[in-house]
């Protein structure tokens, strides 16, 4: 429908210049000069409007374009967005799911651990001083001679001795057991310290590649307006140039000017 409309209207405007350049053509015969360069005035500002008129629906095509375009890159835009937020969120989601996985290995292992640890100080003896060990020689010497008050004196005097070392073996027995489990739950500390790290640098690197695929998106974006700015450009220059050769055609060569001019230029 657009389509006949224009052919319409160009057939229109040809007819009106063909009967203005009769008349031109017929003032200069009668030599009334003023009327035909009135004629002449009248084709050049019909010219001038047509080409204005190319001009607007140039510019108006591209703002229409930039509309659709600038409307698809807003969903596209979106769409980045969403696609990017579900796989740091998979991120996330899968980097959890690690760190408790390896938690629970860690507390499995760590009571088996445990339990090696206490069975293994439990085994152990306590080392008695010299001192002690002298005294308990003593005390069977005594026993052996039938000495029984002196026995008895020194096994008085044994006891405590015997009972305070072994409370000082029983609290070093407590410390090892400590520092080995403390040691256990360090390196457990460190491998998740470390995991957590690798998380974190694989976080960084796919942030910095959203923000350079997003870098990468704009400039797309941009490159398609500017092209498209362009290419109106162009077309509105062309088509002023091509104005001002028919207006200065029009006074060498009317007939071929009015043939020509329905050959708009395109971008």
């Amino acid at each position: 429908m657009g389509d006949m409309e224009s052919e319409m209207e160009r057939e229109k405007l040809h007819e009106t210049l063909l009967q203005l350049d009769e008349q031109r053509q017929q003032c200069e015969r009668e030599g009334k000069f003023y009327q035909a360069q009135e004629c002449l005035n009248k084709m050049r500002d019909m010219n001038l409007k047509q080409g204005k008129k190319i001009e607007r629906i140039a510019r108006s095509a591209n703002a229409q374009e930039k509309q659709d375009i600038t409307e698809r890159q807003r969903l596209e835009l979106l769409t980045f967005t969403k696609l990017w937020e579900e796989k740091l969120e998979e991120y996330e989601r899968q980097a959890k799911e690690v760190i408790a996985h390896v938690k629970n290995r860690q507390n499995s292992e760590y009571k088996e651990q445990e339990d090696i640890v206490k069975i293994q100080l439990m085994n152990k003896r306590p080392r008695f001083s010299k001192n002690v060990l002298q005294m308990r020689e003593e005390l069977e010497r005594m026993v052996r001679q039938k000495k029984y008050l002196e026995a008895e004196s020194i096994k008085r005097n044994l006891k405590p001795l015997e009972d305070e070392e072994v409370k000082r073996f029983d609290e070093q027995l407590s410390i090892t057991f400590s520092k080995k489990t403390q040691l256990l739950k360090q390196q457990y500390r460190n491998e998740i310290n470390a995991l957590k790290q690798r998380i974190k640098l694989g976080r960084e690197e796919l942030l910095a590649q959203r923000k350079a695929d997003f870098e990468r998106l704009l400039q797309r974006h941009a490159n398609v307006s500017k092209e498209l700015d362009q290419k109106t450009r162009l077309h509105i220059s062309r088509t002023r140039d091509y104005v001002q050769r028919q207006m200065q055609a029009l006074v060498n060569a009317p007939t071929k000017t009015l043939m020509d001019f329905q050959l708009a230029p395109q971008a």
